[in-house]
């Protein structure tokens, strides 16, 4: 049986911040709401929409805490997908990969938004198997809805879970599947050290090589 690996999307596979940050200071002003400073708004990219929401822009009502979302969702479908960046190499590797493993991608942002930032990025979605955002799911990572539905759509249990944030990791390890970090988004080193990720390496790239010394252990 072929083994199934669930990749993170944004700073995993996508450079997607100016997607985000754009999307974000658009909706805040529309509600007239104070804008975070950027670097601290990117700081929280990996959480939850609902958690990052909570932080800058505590006290929300229920409504208007979806209409932020919405307002967000809405610019980035119309206009910021177009600034997701693909991360060197990641097409080169995904096709690597999938010629050996399924490939399940699941992100904390919509399902929607995952495809248009795909398209912005210019990575073909039919290299993955399974697509699930935030919306396909009760609860986004660190819950590890996404990876137990990404199995039960696969028909067998995930072996890896690949992503940049110590979310990605702790829902690995919830799932009780190998958690690989990448060093592309914001969180260091010694960050995913503590959540106990089984592999660190720099970027996707280096997955094939890693993937490789694993099997041959």
């Amino acid at each position: 049986m072929r083994k199934l690996i669930c990749f993170d999307l944004d700073n995993t596979l996508v450079y997607s911040d100016k997607c985000h940050v754009i999307a974000y200071d658009y909706a805040l002003k529309k509600l007239k709401l104070k804008l975070p400073k950027t670097e601290f708004l990117k700081s929280l990219f990996g959480m939850p929409h609902q958690f990052i929401i909570k932080i800058i822009a505590p006290g929300l009502s229920e409504e208007k805490a979806n209409k932020l979302v919405n307002l967000h969702d809405d610019m980035l479908i119309k206009k910021t997908y177009k600034y997701a960046k693909q991360i060197p190499m990641v097409t080169k590797t995904l096709k690597l990969l999938k010629r050996d493993y399924d490939l399940a991608l699941l992100s904390n942002s919509s399902h929607k938004n995952i495809l248009f930032l795909l398209k912005g990025s210019k990575i073909d979605r039919k290299l993955f198997k399974v697509i699930i955002g935030n919306d396909d799911v009760k609860h986004a990572k660190p819950w590890p809805d996404e990876i137990f539905k990404a199995e039960k759509l696969e028909h067998h249990k995930a072996d890896f879970m690949v992503g940049d944030s110590i979310y990605d990791v702790i829902a690995g390890k919830k799932a009780k599947v190998k958690t690989i970090a990448v060093l592309t988004g914001h969180y260091s080193k010694m960050l995913l050290k503590k959540q106990d990720a089984d592999h660190i390496i720099n970027g996707i790239r280096e997955l094939p090589k890693l993937l490789k010394e694993i099997n041959n252990s």
